[in-house]
């Protein structure tokens, strides 16, 4: 009995340490669901690099194409759209005893290119023009990361960023697409604000 007892007391630090040992998830895949009302969809690939840290690899692929009807009504109007895109952001969690969820800031890059076929009518004539939009930029974020049974991730985000962009087109009219936050060729500073959904492997 003395030695069951003995053999009970050396096995309960392991059984009670179990449930205490926070797991730290090396990888999320997120899927940002706002992107697709600019036509885009964007995937992020969290790494982490160390106990609070992760590097976001964050691509982005963006397809359209529309009838060509009421161009001279619309300056962002185009018929076809093809892009992608590249951010990368250093992520890192305010508390160590958190691990990866809770209260995080995130800064880093990005880097966008458009191809759109649209009708210039800047002209006497209105013609047919191709642009090509390069678009780069930097953002600070500041967001909250909670996990739903361990294995889906939901991320809530809010932040400053600013985009320089530049096109070269076919047409003369190179000031199109530039109209608020979401136009393709869009210059100046932007509000952030989104939801990421990601699942835990």
């Amino acid at each position: 009995m003395k030695k069951f007892i003995l053999l009970l007391l050396l096995f309960v630090p392991f059984v009670n340490a179990s449930p205490q040992e926070e797991k730290t998830h090396e990888t999320i895949y997120s899927f940002l669901p706002q992107y697709l009302i600019n036509r885009g969809i964007r995937i992020d690939i969290e790494k982490r690099v160390s106990t609070r840290h992760y590097l976001q690899i964050c691509p982005q692929f963006y397809l359209s194409e529309k009838e060509e009807d009421n161009f001279a009504l619309d300056k962002n109007q185009f018929s076809f759209l093809i892009g992608g895109g590249l951010n990368v952001y250093h992520k890192i969690f305010a508390f160590e005893e958190f691990k990866n969820y809770g209260l995080y800031l995130s800064y880093g890059i990005s880097y966008n290119y458009f191809n759109i076929e649209y009708i210039d009518d800047s002209g006497e004539v209105d013609i047919s023009a191709e642009g090509n939009i390069h678009k780069v930029g930097g953002d600070l974020i500041l967001g909250y990361q909670f996990f739903i049974r361990k294995v889906v991730s939901v991320d809530l985000f809010t932040g400053l960023g600013t985009r320089f962009s530049y096109m070269d087109a076919g047409g003369a009219d190179t000031d199109r697409f530039n109209t608020g936050y979401f136009g393709y060729n869009y210059t100046g500073n932007i509000l952030l604000l989104g939801l990421r959904i990601g699942v835990i492997l």
